[in-house]
């Protein structure tokens, strides 16, 4: 299913969005790495995707998901603590292979 097609389910399923909203909602489904037609059919699933917008966009109006370098900016989970070359820290999500180091400041040194 393309990105377009999922977005026009969106706005299907959801008309009080507004086509940016919606295309936010698509892109989570889309890059989710699970079956858009299954994550659209769930009213449940479809409504914590659309709250979990909403609330993003409210905690943070000027600044990005990609921002908090404590969760997935694709599946919003925590990231788990890694080690990388020369022994540097990282976090690191297994599902959407997401990695940001962890600043030198950040670690205490």
């Amino acid at each position: 299913m393309t990105l377009e097609a999922i977005v026009h389910a969106v706005e299907v399923k959801h008309p009080e969005l507004n086509r940016q909203e919606a295309r936010a909602v698509a892109t989570d489904i889309y890059y989710s790495g699970e079956q858009p037609d299954a994550i659209l059919a769930s009213s449940s699933t479809m409504d914590k995707l659309v709250n979990g917008f909403r609330a993003r966009q409210a905690a943070s109006e000027n600044s990005v998901v990609a921002n908090d370098p404590t969760i997935c900016p694709v599946c919003k989970l925590p990231l788990k603590p890694v080690k990388l070359a020369s022994e540097r820290n990282a976090v690191f999500c297994q599902k959407h292979f997401v990695v940001f180091p962890v600043l030198p400041k950040a670690e205490g040194k």
